[in-house]
């Protein structure tokens, strides 16, 4: 039997209705992170009442990716982000989340990261003339126009 054969006949499939062990250290060890920050924001609760604070992050490319990482610097900024137990994305917002989880400790170095982070819609190869035409386009074509638009029409050239 081949090296390849032979490691997938010993691989397994664990099935379960609960985390595994390292998941459950990793949650345990999340929860006490939260506490502490809770209390340090004058908010009273125990490991049993803790509450599960989530962020979840819409979809929408590269608008998504830079509303998802100003939400969690923000958090950073406010030192709320140690209150978080889990966050959760879908579609553009998974971008963000894949690039951070690259780095293990990315939430001590978010500062640094956004950098990185916002040039990724800037560099792209279209002319700046050509976005700017494109933004007078959509513009003339609605009511109102905002912040999300701009971003709408930029993340699709």
């Amino acid at each position: 039997m081949s090296e390849e054969n032979q490691s997938k006949s010993n691989s397994k499939v664990r099935i379960g209705h609960s985390l595994n062990e390292a998941e459950m250290n990793h949650v345990t060890s999340r929860r006490e992170s939260a506490l502490e920050c809770l209390k340090k924001h004058g908010i009273q609760c125990s490991l049993d009442k803790l509450p599960n604070i989530a962020l979840l992050a819409s979809g929408g490319a590269e608008r998504a990716m830079m509303g998802l990482l100003g939400s969690l610097v923000a958090l950073f900024q406010d030192d709320l982000l140690d209150c978080m137990l889990y966050l959760v994305g879908l579609s553009g917002s998974t971008w963000c989340m894949a690039s951070l989880y690259k780095e293990p400790n990315w939430s001590s170095k978010l500062e640094t990261m956004k950098d990185d982070f916002a040039q990724r819609p800037v560099g792209g190869h279209i002319r700046f003339e050509d976005k700017i035409s494109k933004l007078k386009k959509y513009y003339r074509q609605k009511d109102t126009f905002s912040l999300t638009d701009i971003w709408a029409v930029l993340a699709r050239l």
